[in-house]
Protein backbone atom coordinates (compact mmCIF):
# COMPACT_ATOMS: atom_id res chain seq x y z
CA UNK A 1 0.00 0.00 0.00
CA UNK A 2 1.56 3.35 -1.34
CA UNK A 3 1.70 6.44 1.28
CA UNK A 4 -0.90 8.20 -0.61
CA UNK A 5 -3.36 4.90 0.11
CA UNK A 6 -2.04 4.82 3.45
CA UNK A 7 -3.38 8.51 4.23
CA UNK A 8 -6.97 8.13 2.11
CA UNK A 9 -7.46 4.62 4.50
CA UNK A 10 -6.80 6.33 7.99
CA UNK A 11 -8.66 10.12 6.90
CA UNK A 12 -11.58 7.44 6.21
CA UNK A 13 -10.79 5.48 9.24
CA UNK A 14 -11.02 8.92 11.09
CA UNK A 15 -14.27 9.58 9.17
CA UNK A 16 -12.86 12.69 8.10
CA UNK A 17 -13.33 14.33 4.73
CA UNK A 18 -11.00 16.15 2.67
CA UNK A 19 -11.31 19.30 3.43
CA UNK A 20 -11.15 18.78 7.15
CA UNK A 21 -7.07 16.84 6.96
CA UNK A 22 -6.41 19.27 4.27
CA UNK A 23 -6.88 22.33 6.74
CA UNK A 24 -3.82 24.66 6.89
CA UNK A 25 -2.03 21.95 5.48
CA UNK A 26 -2.56 21.96 2.03
CA UNK A 27 -5.03 22.15 -0.92
CA UNK A 28 -8.17 19.84 -1.43
CA UNK A 29 -6.83 19.25 -4.85
CA UNK A 30 -3.21 18.14 -4.05
CA UNK A 31 -4.79 16.12 -0.85
CA UNK A 32 -6.71 14.66 -3.43
CA UNK A 33 -3.84 13.77 -6.50
CA UNK A 34 -1.94 12.32 -3.28
CA UNK A 35 -4.22 10.11 -1.98
CA UNK A 36 -4.84 8.82 -5.71
CA UNK A 37 -0.77 8.65 -5.80
CA UNK A 38 -0.80 10.93 -8.36
CA UNK A 39 1.97 13.02 -7.08
CA UNK A 40 4.63 12.74 -3.74
CA UNK A 41 4.79 14.72 -1.21
CA UNK A 42 7.00 16.61 0.36
CA UNK A 43 8.06 14.73 3.95
CA UNK A 44 7.13 17.96 5.71
CA UNK A 45 3.65 17.20 4.25
CA UNK A 46 3.31 14.14 5.09
CA UNK A 47 4.21 14.67 8.47
CA UNK A 48 1.66 17.05 9.28
CA UNK A 49 -0.86 14.94 8.00
CA UNK A 50 0.07 12.08 9.69
CA UNK A 51 -0.11 14.29 12.78
CA UNK A 52 -3.24 15.53 12.21
CA UNK A 53 -4.64 11.68 11.39
CA UNK A 54 -3.11 10.88 14.89
CA UNK A 55 -1.12 8.51 13.51
CA UNK A 56 3.19 8.01 13.17
CA UNK A 57 5.04 8.35 10.36
CA UNK A 58 3.84 5.73 7.87
CA UNK A 59 7.29 4.55 6.12
CA UNK A 60 8.89 4.83 9.99
CA UNK A 61 6.11 2.70 11.12
CA UNK A 62 5.64 0.12 8.59
CA UNK A 63 9.60 -0.86 8.73
CA UNK A 64 9.92 -1.09 12.54
CA UNK A 65 6.81 -3.19 12.74
CA UNK A 66 8.03 -5.88 9.70
CA UNK A 67 11.44 -5.70 12.18
CA UNK A 68 9.43 -6.29 15.46
CA UNK A 69 7.41 -9.11 13.58
CA UNK A 70 10.25 -11.05 12.46
CA UNK A 71 11.80 -10.92 16.03
CA UNK A 72 8.47 -11.88 17.61
CA UNK A 73 8.10 -15.04 15.10
CA UNK A 74 11.63 -15.89 15.73
CA UNK A 75 10.82 -16.00 19.73
CA UNK A 76 7.68 -17.84 19.00
CA UNK A 77 9.26 -20.37 16.87
CA UNK A 78 11.86 -21.02 19.55
CA UNK A 79 8.92 -21.31 21.98
CA UNK A 80 10.79 -18.08 23.83
CA UNK A 81 7.32 -17.47 25.86
CA UNK A 82 8.92 -14.68 27.98
CA UNK A 83 10.78 -12.77 24.54
CA UNK A 84 7.35 -13.59 22.78
CA UNK A 85 4.90 -12.02 25.49
CA UNK A 86 7.43 -8.81 25.52
CA UNK A 87 7.27 -8.98 21.80
CA UNK A 88 3.50 -8.50 21.86
CA UNK A 89 3.07 -6.02 24.21
CA UNK A 90 5.24 -4.26 21.66
CA UNK A 91 2.91 -4.69 18.83
CA UNK A 92 -0.17 -4.92 19.96
CA UNK A 93 -0.52 -0.71 21.02
CA UNK A 94 0.27 -0.41 17.21
CA UNK A 95 -2.11 -3.03 15.71
CA UNK A 96 -5.03 -0.29 15.57
CA UNK A 97 -2.90 1.95 13.03
CA UNK A 98 -1.69 -1.03 10.82
CA UNK A 99 -2.86 -0.10 7.49
CA UNK A 100 -0.95 -2.27 5.32
CA UNK A 101 -3.41 -5.59 4.72
CA UNK A 102 -0.30 -7.81 4.43
CA UNK A 103 1.32 -6.76 8.09
CA UNK A 104 -2.13 -7.11 9.55
CA UNK A 105 -2.35 -10.47 7.99
CA UNK A 106 1.25 -11.10 9.60
CA UNK A 107 -0.13 -10.21 12.81
CA UNK A 108 -3.06 -11.90 12.95
CA UNK A 109 -1.24 -15.23 11.72
CA UNK A 110 1.75 -14.77 14.40
CA UNK A 111 -1.73 -14.15 17.27
CA UNK A 112 -2.45 -18.38 16.14
CA UNK A 113 0.97 -19.05 17.44
CA UNK A 114 0.86 -16.91 20.53
CA UNK A 115 -2.36 -18.32 21.65
CA UNK A 116 -1.17 -22.16 21.16
CA UNK A 117 2.15 -21.37 23.36
CA UNK A 118 0.11 -19.27 26.18
CA UNK A 119 -1.87 -22.70 25.89
CA UNK A 120 -5.30 -20.50 25.10
CA UNK A 121 -7.08 -22.79 22.35
CA UNK A 122 -10.18 -20.77 22.01
CA UNK A 123 -9.04 -18.00 20.30
CA UNK A 124 -7.06 -19.83 18.08
CA UNK A 125 -9.83 -21.44 16.00
CA UNK A 126 -11.50 -18.22 15.33
CA UNK A 127 -8.76 -16.38 14.05
CA UNK A 128 -8.43 -19.40 11.51
CA UNK A 129 -12.07 -19.36 10.61
CA UNK A 130 -11.45 -15.38 10.09
CA UNK A 131 -8.66 -15.77 7.90
CA UNK A 132 -10.02 -18.35 6.03
CA UNK A 133 -12.72 -16.06 4.67
CA UNK A 134 -9.80 -14.05 3.43
CA UNK A 135 -6.92 -16.48 2.29
CA UNK A 136 -7.37 -15.83 -1.32
CA UNK A 137 -5.43 -12.68 -0.40
CA UNK A 138 -2.40 -13.83 1.37
CA UNK A 139 0.66 -14.17 -0.37
CA UNK A 140 2.37 -17.36 -0.81
CA UNK A 141 4.69 -16.76 2.56
CA UNK A 142 2.10 -15.99 4.62
CA UNK A 143 -0.24 -19.24 3.47
CA UNK A 144 2.90 -21.13 4.94
CA UNK A 145 2.48 -19.66 8.23
CA UNK A 146 -1.11 -19.84 8.40
CA UNK A 147 -0.62 -23.70 7.50
CA UNK A 148 1.97 -24.12 9.74
CA UNK A 149 0.48 -22.86 12.53
CA UNK A 150 -2.93 -24.19 11.86
CA UNK A 151 -1.23 -27.33 11.86
CA UNK A 152 -0.12 -26.90 15.21
CA UNK A 153 -3.27 -26.18 16.37
CA UNK A 154 -5.18 -28.87 15.03
CA UNK A 155 -2.38 -31.85 16.58
CA UNK A 156 -3.07 -29.94 19.50
CA UNK A 157 -6.67 -30.81 19.47
CA UNK A 158 -5.89 -34.24 18.83
CA UNK A 159 -7.39 -33.64 14.78
CA UNK A 160 -4.42 -35.55 13.14
CA UNK A 161 -5.76 -35.54 9.56
CA UNK A 162 -6.65 -32.01 9.64
CA UNK A 163 -3.46 -31.14 10.66
CA UNK A 164 -1.64 -33.50 8.32
CA UNK A 165 -3.37 -31.63 5.32
CA UNK A 166 -2.21 -28.29 6.76
CA UNK A 167 0.91 -29.20 7.18
CA UNK A 168 1.45 -30.72 3.61
CA UNK A 169 0.14 -27.19 2.08
CA UNK A 170 2.59 -25.59 4.79
CA UNK A 171 5.69 -27.47 3.03
CA UNK A 172 4.18 -26.61 -0.35
CA UNK A 173 3.87 -22.85 0.35
CA UNK A 174 7.37 -23.05 2.12
CA UNK A 175 8.58 -23.75 -1.37
CA UNK A 176 6.60 -21.36 -3.39
CA UNK A 177 7.38 -18.40 -0.90
CA UNK A 178 10.91 -19.16 -1.52
CA UNK A 179 11.22 -19.19 2.55
CA UNK A 180 15.10 -20.03 3.23
CA UNK A 181 15.05 -20.50 6.71
CA UNK A 182 16.98 -23.84 8.31
CA UNK A 183 14.99 -23.43 11.53
CA UNK A 184 11.50 -22.83 10.02
CA UNK A 185 12.10 -26.09 7.73
CA UNK A 186 13.41 -27.86 10.97
CA UNK A 187 10.28 -26.99 12.68
CA UNK A 188 7.97 -27.99 9.86
CA UNK A 189 9.29 -31.17 9.68
CA UNK A 190 9.44 -31.98 13.45
CA UNK A 191 5.70 -30.88 13.39
CA UNK A 192 5.11 -33.61 10.75
CA UNK A 193 6.89 -36.01 11.60
CA UNK A 194 4.78 -35.71 14.69
CA UNK A 195 1.43 -35.86 13.23
CA UNK A 196 2.48 -38.95 10.90
CA UNK A 197 3.36 -41.00 14.12
CA UNK A 198 0.18 -40.09 15.22
CA UNK A 199 -1.60 -41.40 12.12
CA UNK A 200 0.43 -44.42 12.33
CA UNK A 201 2.27 -43.85 8.85
CA UNK A 202 5.79 -44.81 10.68
CA UNK A 203 7.69 -44.89 7.65
CA UNK A 204 7.35 -41.03 6.58
CA UNK A 205 7.49 -40.03 10.33
CA UNK A 206 10.89 -41.81 10.31
CA UNK A 207 11.93 -39.86 6.98
CA UNK A 208 10.77 -36.27 8.15
CA UNK A 209 12.46 -36.88 11.78
CA UNK A 210 15.32 -37.77 10.07
CA UNK A 211 15.30 -34.73 7.63
CA UNK A 212 14.37 -32.39 10.93
CA UNK A 213 17.35 -33.99 13.10
CA UNK A 214 19.88 -33.79 10.70
CA UNK A 215 18.97 -29.46 10.24
CA UNK A 216 18.76 -29.58 13.91
CA UNK A 217 21.99 -30.89 14.70
CA UNK A 218 23.26 -28.08 12.11
CA UNK A 219 21.90 -25.65 14.06
CA UNK A 220 23.23 -27.11 18.29
CA UNK A 221 19.80 -27.42 19.16
CA UNK A 222 20.52 -29.72 21.14
CA UNK A 223 16.72 -30.30 22.89
CA UNK A 224 15.25 -30.93 20.12
CA UNK A 225 17.37 -33.45 18.96
CA UNK A 226 16.69 -35.18 21.75
CA UNK A 227 13.07 -35.02 21.38
CA UNK A 228 13.88 -36.31 17.67
CA UNK A 229 15.60 -39.38 18.77
CA UNK A 230 12.90 -40.15 21.19
CA UNK A 231 10.63 -40.10 18.67
CA UNK A 232 12.45 -42.19 16.28
CA UNK A 233 12.76 -44.25 19.23
CA UNK A 234 8.94 -44.79 18.92
CA UNK A 235 8.47 -45.30 15.52
CA UNK A 236 11.27 -48.22 15.05
CA UNK A 237 9.18 -49.76 18.40
CA UNK A 238 6.30 -49.96 16.82
CA UNK A 239 7.84 -51.48 13.46
CA UNK A 240 9.21 -53.74 16.01
CA UNK A 241 12.68 -52.57 14.94
CA UNK A 242 14.03 -52.74 18.50
CA UNK A 243 17.47 -52.69 18.41
CA UNK A 244 17.41 -49.09 16.35
CA UNK A 245 14.45 -48.25 18.96
CA UNK A 246 17.04 -48.70 21.92
CA UNK A 247 19.75 -46.84 19.96
CA UNK A 248 17.21 -43.65 19.71
CA UNK A 249 16.31 -44.22 23.63
CA UNK A 250 20.10 -44.12 24.42
CA UNK A 251 21.01 -40.67 22.23
CA UNK A 252 17.77 -39.25 23.90
CA UNK A 253 18.79 -39.52 27.32
CA UNK A 254 22.71 -39.11 27.10
CA UNK A 255 21.57 -36.09 25.34
CA UNK A 256 18.80 -34.87 27.96
CA UNK A 257 21.27 -36.26 30.77
CA UNK A 258 23.65 -33.77 29.15
CA UNK A 259 21.50 -30.76 29.15
CA UNK A 260 19.56 -30.92 32.05
CA UNK A 261 16.45 -31.94 29.97
CA UNK A 262 14.65 -33.64 33.14
CA UNK A 263 10.92 -33.96 31.32
CA UNK A 264 12.07 -35.53 28.58
CA UNK A 265 13.91 -38.36 30.54
CA UNK A 266 10.66 -39.02 32.22
CA UNK A 267 9.27 -39.79 28.80
CA UNK A 268 12.77 -41.86 27.70
CA UNK A 269 12.29 -44.21 31.20
CA UNK A 270 8.38 -44.34 29.86
CA UNK A 271 8.84 -45.63 26.41
CA UNK A 272 11.72 -47.99 27.78
CA UNK A 273 9.22 -49.33 30.48
CA UNK A 274 6.78 -50.05 27.68
CA UNK A 275 9.24 -51.51 25.77
CA UNK A 276 9.94 -54.45 28.61
CA UNK A 277 6.17 -54.49 29.13
CA UNK A 278 5.94 -55.75 25.45
CA UNK A 279 8.79 -58.32 26.40
CA UNK A 280 6.69 -59.36 29.32
CA UNK A 281 9.30 -58.26 31.93
CA UNK A 282 7.13 -56.44 34.14
CA UNK A 283 9.09 -56.18 36.95
CA UNK A 284 11.42 -54.07 34.55
CA UNK A 285 8.91 -52.23 33.08
CA UNK A 286 7.87 -50.85 36.40
CA UNK A 287 10.95 -50.14 37.73
CA UNK A 288 10.99 -48.14 34.26
CA UNK A 289 7.89 -46.34 34.93
CA UNK A 290 8.69 -45.31 38.63
CA UNK A 291 11.65 -43.75 37.65
CA UNK A 292 9.92 -41.84 34.93
CA UNK A 293 7.47 -40.54 37.69
CA UNK A 294 10.53 -38.85 39.22
CA UNK A 295 11.07 -36.45 36.25
CA UNK A 296 7.67 -35.76 35.60
CA UNK A 297 6.76 -32.96 38.42
CA UNK A 298 5.01 -30.71 36.64
CA UNK A 299 3.47 -32.27 33.22
CA UNK A 300 0.26 -33.82 35.05
CA UNK A 301 -0.98 -35.66 31.70
CA UNK A 302 2.55 -37.13 30.86
CA UNK A 303 2.28 -38.15 34.77
CA UNK A 304 -1.21 -40.05 34.05
CA UNK A 305 0.46 -42.02 31.29
CA UNK A 306 3.10 -43.33 33.71
CA UNK A 307 0.30 -44.02 36.34
CA UNK A 308 -1.77 -46.08 34.31
CA UNK A 309 0.81 -48.26 33.01
CA UNK A 310 1.78 -48.84 36.67
CA UNK A 311 -1.70 -49.84 37.01
CA UNK A 312 -1.86 -52.32 33.85
CA UNK A 313 1.36 -53.32 35.32
CA UNK A 314 0.21 -54.32 38.47
CA UNK A 315 -2.74 -56.16 37.61
CA UNK A 316 -0.89 -58.09 35.33
CA UNK A 317 1.00 -58.83 38.37
CA UNK A 318 -2.44 -59.25 40.27
CA UNK A 319 -0.71 -57.35 42.99
CA UNK A 320 -4.22 -55.85 43.43
CA UNK A 321 -3.35 -53.36 45.96
CA UNK A 322 -0.93 -51.64 43.82
CA UNK A 323 -3.53 -51.45 41.31
CA UNK A 324 -5.93 -49.83 43.52
CA UNK A 325 -3.40 -47.49 45.14
CA UNK A 326 -2.41 -46.39 41.72
CA UNK A 327 -6.08 -46.42 40.36
CA UNK A 328 -6.94 -43.49 43.21
CA UNK A 329 -4.63 -41.36 42.28
CA UNK A 330 -4.64 -42.02 38.38
CA UNK A 331 -8.89 -41.26 39.06
CA UNK A 332 -7.92 -37.95 41.13
CA UNK A 333 -5.59 -36.77 38.63
CA UNK A 334 -7.64 -37.11 35.97
CA UNK A 335 -10.59 -35.58 37.64
CA UNK A 336 -8.40 -32.80 38.46
CA UNK A 337 -6.81 -32.20 34.38
CA UNK A 338 -10.46 -33.05 32.85
CA UNK A 339 -8.86 -35.96 31.17
CA UNK A 340 -11.48 -38.30 29.94
CA UNK A 341 -9.88 -40.24 28.17
CA UNK A 342 -7.16 -41.70 31.03
CA UNK A 343 -10.34 -40.75 33.26
CA UNK A 344 -12.23 -43.53 31.86
CA UNK A 345 -9.51 -46.35 31.21
CA UNK A 346 -8.89 -46.13 35.18
CA UNK A 347 -12.51 -46.52 35.93
CA UNK A 348 -12.18 -49.57 34.05
CA UNK A 349 -9.43 -51.26 36.07
CA UNK A 350 -11.47 -50.25 38.63
CA UNK A 351 -14.16 -52.37 37.90
CA UNK A 352 -11.85 -55.02 36.86
CA UNK A 353 -10.37 -54.81 40.35
CA UNK A 354 -13.68 -54.77 42.44
CA UNK A 355 -16.68 -56.40 39.95
CA UNK A 356 -17.53 -56.42 36.58
CA UNK A 357 -21.42 -56.67 36.77
CA UNK A 358 -24.61 -54.80 34.93
CA UNK A 359 -22.67 -51.37 36.70
CA UNK A 360 -19.96 -51.91 34.68
CA UNK A 361 -21.59 -53.00 31.31
CA UNK A 362 -23.76 -49.83 31.52
CA UNK A 363 -20.38 -48.01 31.93
CA UNK A 364 -18.72 -49.35 28.68
CA UNK A 365 -21.78 -49.29 26.46
CA UNK A 366 -22.83 -45.87 27.61
CA UNK A 367 -19.78 -43.80 28.70
CA UNK A 368 -16.35 -45.41 27.65
CA UNK A 369 -16.71 -47.02 24.39
CA UNK A 370 -18.83 -44.23 22.70
CA UNK A 371 -16.11 -41.84 23.68
CA UNK A 372 -13.44 -43.79 22.29
CA UNK A 373 -15.43 -44.08 19.12
CA UNK A 374 -16.81 -40.04 19.34
CA UNK A 375 -13.14 -38.91 19.35
CA UNK A 376 -11.60 -40.82 16.60
CA UNK A 377 -9.48 -43.25 18.73
CA UNK A 378 -9.72 -46.77 17.40
CA UNK A 379 -6.83 -48.02 19.78
CA UNK A 380 -8.25 -47.84 22.69
CA UNK A 381 -11.80 -48.69 21.31
CA UNK A 382 -10.56 -51.94 19.64
CA UNK A 383 -8.62 -52.32 23.21
CA UNK A 384 -11.55 -52.34 25.37
CA UNK A 385 -14.16 -53.50 22.94
CA UNK A 386 -12.16 -56.84 23.06
CA UNK A 387 -12.22 -56.21 26.89
CA UNK A 388 -16.28 -55.83 26.78
CA UNK A 389 -16.76 -58.76 24.68
CA UNK A 390 -14.06 -61.05 26.25
CA UNK A 391 -16.08 -60.25 29.33
CA UNK A 392 -19.50 -61.57 27.78
CA UNK A 393 -18.14 -64.54 26.26
CA UNK A 394 -16.81 -65.56 30.29
CA UNK A 395 -20.81 -65.20 31.16
CA UNK A 396 -21.75 -67.14 27.95
CA UNK A 397 -23.55 -64.02 26.53
CA UNK A 398 -22.29 -64.72 23.21
CA UNK A 399 -24.76 -62.33 20.91
CA UNK A 400 -23.31 -59.57 22.57
CA UNK A 401 -19.77 -61.34 22.42
CA UNK A 402 -19.97 -61.73 19.35
CA UNK A 403 -21.02 -58.11 18.82
CA UNK A 404 -18.25 -56.57 20.61
CA UNK A 405 -15.58 -58.49 19.56
CA UNK A 406 -16.90 -57.74 15.94
CA UNK A 407 -16.31 -53.99 16.89
CA UNK A 408 -12.78 -54.52 18.22
CA UNK A 409 -11.94 -56.20 14.57
CA UNK A 410 -13.30 -53.17 13.16
CA UNK A 411 -11.50 -51.27 14.71
CA UNK A 412 -8.11 -53.34 14.01
CA UNK A 413 -8.63 -53.40 10.74
CA UNK A 414 -8.84 -49.41 10.56
CA UNK A 415 -5.79 -49.48 12.56
CA UNK A 416 -3.73 -51.24 9.88
CA UNK A 417 -5.67 -49.69 6.71
CA UNK A 418 -7.72 -53.05 5.70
Amino acid sequence: MTIGSKIRYHRMKKKLTQEELATGILSVSYLSKIENNQTTASSEVIELLCKRLGIELLQENDEALKKTFSDWNKALLRNDLEEAVRLFELVSGHVIQIDDINLLNSYHILMIRYHILLKEFEQPREIIASLEKSYKGLSDRLRFYFHKFAGNFCYIQGQFEKANNHLVEAEHYFVLGNIIDHEEKADLFYLKSLTLVQLRKHALAIHYSEESLALYQSLYHNKRCAEIHLLLGVCFRRIQNIKEAITHYEWANEISINTGYSSLRGKVEQNLGYLKSMDNRTEDAIAHYLKSLQFKHEDQNSKLTTILSLVKEYYKLKRFDEVMQWLQEGIHLSLQENNKEKYYEFRIYEFAVEKLDEEFEHFMKTEALPYFENTGNPHLLAQYSKFLGTYYQEIRKYKYAAHYLTKANVAYEKIIGL
